[in-house]
C-alpha cells in the first residue's frame, strides 16, 4: 500500500512518490510515474533483514521544538526588492504580506504556489543605507518598509500559512549614525566602550575620529560593537528576545558572525566568538525555546561546521554552494560528491544551510549564462540533496545580476507589465534586471516546463519525503566521471539520487560497499526521464550493492531520484 505522511501535499503528475523503504508490503504506482522492475537474478537471501517500519510522523508544524528547521525550504527576501504596495517604487512589508500565497497559499491540497516553509529577511531595521547592513535602531523597522504593526501583520499571515521568519541581524557592527556610536566618539560618555577604540591603529580597519581610532572590519560607515562589553552583550540580547517574544519572529540569521571578537590580529573564528555566539543562544533558548540562529560563516566547511550545534543552531556552508553552480556549469561532477561526503560528515544531519547563491553573489542565472538545462540541473542538485535549502528570491524565474550588489538585488519580476514588471506602480528603487520580460513569475507559472514549475515540483518532492530533506547522506561509487551518487537514508525512507552534470548520456555502474538497504527491493523512479523503467540492486550481506546500473540511460544534465522499495 502506497505511504505518504498525513498533512503534506501530493507530487505534480510525473513525480511518483518516495514510499517507506524497509517496507513488506510492495508499492503501488501512481498514474503517470514509471515502472518498476525487481533486481535482476542473484538472491537477495544475505542482504540483511528488514526492520520495522517506524510509524511516519509528519514534521512539526511548530517552531518551538528544536530542529524544526530541517525539513523546511527557506526563501530569502529583499524587502526593498520584492513587492511596492504603496506606490513610492520600494518594497515594503505590506507589499510582502500580499504576495505569500504566491510564496505557500496555507492549503497543501494546492500546487500554484511554491511551497516556501521559511522567509529569511535582510535587514528591515532602520537604516541610512539601500541595504540595511548599518542598523540604527534594533528595536525598529525602515520607515521605507512600513511599520512595527506591519512587521507583525506579516509574521501573524506567515505563520497562519506555515511558514517560519527569520530576520538577519547584524550584531558584528552598527551604523556610525546610530546613537550608541554618536556618544561612543565622546571618550567619558555612556557608552564610551561599546565601541573598539584605541589611540594609535592597531593594524588593518582601523579609521580616524579626532585623534583617536575605531575598529570596523567592513569600512568606516560600520564601525564594530565591542560585544566582550556585558552591557553591549546585555542589549544586544534584550532587542533580540524583543522580536522572539513580542513581534514573535522565529529566529535570526547572523551576519558576520566569525567576526564577533577579535583577538589581537585574529580577527575571525576566535574562541571568544565561538564563546559569545554560545552564551547568547543559550540566553535565547531561555527565553524562546527552538529559537533559530543561523550564521553566516563564509569559511572552509571544517570552519563553519564548528558552530554547530555548540554555539549556534545551524551555518550556511559556501563550499556546497559553490560545488553545485560549479558541477551545473562545468559538467565535471569531480568534486561534488567528495563535497557533499566531507561536508555531512562535519555537521549534524541537516544543520547547514545549502543554497545556489545569496544576495553578495552573482546571481546563479548570470553565472550559468541563462541556459535553462543548467539552470535546471542547479536547482535538482539543491533540491534533492542534503542540508536546508535556501532559496534567493527571484531564482526560481532565473533573473539574473552581477555586482555590483545593487545589480544583484533589483526587483522582482511579477509579470510583463509596465513600469516595473509588476513590482510598484512607480518607476523602481533600483531599475530591473536585463532580462527578456518573459522571466517572470505570470509566465512562467503558466508554462508547466519553465523553471519555476520545476522548482515547483521539486519543492513539494522534497517536502513530502524525509529521505531527501532529512535523510543521512551515503556516496555512491560510479564508474561516470560526469556521475555523482548517493544514497539518502532515514529510519522509515531510502532513495538513490544519481546526477550526470556532463554533456552527454551516460549509462553508470554504481558500487556501495556499505549501506543502509535491506531485503530484495524494488525500484521505482521519483524523478527522472519519462518512461523510463529503474532497475533494483541486489542487496549485499553489508547493505550495499556491486555493478548496479538502476537506469538503462540517464540524460545529460539532469538527476534522477529513485525509491528503493523491499
Amino acid at each position: 500500500m502506497l505511504r505518504r505522511r498525513r498533512g503534506l501535499p501530493a507530487v505534480a503528475a510525473g513525480l511518483s512518490l518516495l514510499i517507506a523503504a524497509c517496507s513488506s508490503s510492495s508499492s503501488a504506482v501512481p498514474s503517470g510515474s514509471a515502472s518498476t522492475a525487481h533486481p535482476p537474478g542473484g538472491s537477495p537471501a544475505t542482504s540483511p533483514s528488514c526492520p520495522p517500519i517506524p510509524p511516519l510522523v509528519p514534521p512539526s508544524t511548530t517552531t518551538n521544538q528544536p530542529g524544526w528547521w530541517t525539513n523546511r525550504l527557506f526563501y530569502e527576501v529583499f524587502v526593498r526588492s520584492f513587492a511596492d504596495s504603496n506606490g513610492d517604487g520600494i518594497g515594503d512589508l505590506s507589499g510582502l504580506t500580499a504576495h505569500l500565497d504566491q510564496l505557500n497559499d496555507g492549503n497543501p491540497a494546492t500546487a500554484g504556489d511554491l511551497g516556501v516553509t521559511g522567509l529569511w529577511l535582510m535587514p528591515t531595521f532602520p537604516s541610512p543605507s539601500y541595504h540595511g547592513y548599518d542598523v540604527t535602531d534594533y528595536r525598529g523597522v525602515n520607515p521605507d518598509y512600513g511599520s512595527l504593526d506591519d512587521m507583525r501583520a506579516l509574521v501573524k499571515a506567515a505563520h497562519q500559512r506555515g511558514m517560519a521568519v527569520i530576520l538577519d541581524l547584524p550584531l558584528n557592527h552598527t551604523s556610525n549614525r546610530h546613537p550608541w556610536f554618536v556618544d561612543s566618539e565622546t571618550p567619558d560618555s555612556a557608552h564610551a566602550d561599546w565601541y573598539v577604540w584605541a589611540s594609535e591603529p592597531q593594524g588593518n580597519n582601523w579609521f580616524s575620529d579626532g585623534n583617536r581610532y575605531y575598529y570596523a572590519a567592513f569600512g568606516p560607515d560600520l564601525p564594530d560593537l565591542n560585544v566582550a562589553n556585558p552591557a553591549v552583550t546585555a542589549e544586544l540580547t534584550g532587542d533580540a528576545a524583543f522580536w522572539l517574544g513580542d513581534v514573535g519572529v522565529d529566529g535570526f540569521r547572523l551576519d558576520a558572525a566569525k567576526y564577533l571578537v577579535e583577538d589581537g590580529p585574529t580577527t575571525q573564528n576566535t574562541p571568544a566568538t565561538h564563546a559569545w555566539l554560545g552564551t547568547l543562544r543559550r540566553s535565547l533558548q531561555a527565553k524562546a525555546p527552538g529559537a533559530l540562529l543561523l550564521g553566516e560563516v563564509w569559511d572552509a566547511s571544517k570552519i563553519s561546521s564548528s558552530y554547530v550545534p555548540a554555539d549556534l543552531d545551524m551555518t550556511f556552508d559556501f563550499t556546497v554552494a559553490s560545488s553545485y553552480v560549479d558541477a551545473a556549469g562545468s559538467g565535471d561532477a569531480g568534486s561534488i560528491g567528495r563535497v557533499l561526503a566531507k561536508v555531512t560528515s562535519l555537521y549534524p544531519t541537516g544543520d547547514f544551510g545549502a543554497f545556489l547563491t545569496n544576495h553578495d553573489m552573482d546571481r546563479v542565472a548570470s553565472t550559468l549564462k541563462g541556459d535553462p538545462a543548467k539552470l535546471r540541473l542547479a536547482a535538482q542538485l539543491l533540491l534533492t540533496g542534503p542540508g536546508v535549502p535556501f532559496v534567493y528570491y527571484g531564482e526560481e524565474i532565473g533573473m539574473t545580476g552581477q555586482k555590483p550588489d545593487e545589480r544583484i538585488r533589483t526587483p522582482m519580476r511579477w509579470n510583463a507589465s509596465e513600469p516595473a514588471a509588476g513590482f510598484s506602480s512607480h518607476a523602481p528603487w533600483e531599475a530591473l534586471s536585463d532580462d527578456a520580460a518573459a522571466v517572470n513569475v505570470a509566465t512562467e507559472a503558466a508554462d508547466p516546463a519553465s523553471l519555476l514549475s520545476t522548482y515547483r515540483d521539486l519543492i513539494r518532492l522534497r517536502a513530502a519525503h524525509p529521505a531527501l530533506s532529512a535523510g543521512t547522506y551515503t556516496e555512491v561509487t560510479t564508474d561516470a566521471p560526469g556521475v555523482f551518487a548517493a544514497v539518502r537514508s532515514t529510519a522509515a525512507e531510502t532513495a538513490l539520487v544519481v546526477a550526470n552534470v556532463a554533456d552527454g548520456t551516460v549509462t553508470p555502474t554504481l558500487t556501495l560497499e556499505k549501506g543502509p538497504l535491506c531485503g530484495a527491493p524494488t525500484a521505482t523512479l521519483a524523478l527522472g526521464p519519462v518512461g523510463a523503467a529503474a532497475t533494483a540492486p541486489t542487496v549485499t550481506s553489508s547493505g550495499g550493492f556491486t555493478a548496479y546500473r538502476p537506469l538503462a540511460a540517464i540524460p545529460p544534465r539532469s538527476v534522477a531520484v529513485i525509491d528503493l522499495v523491499p
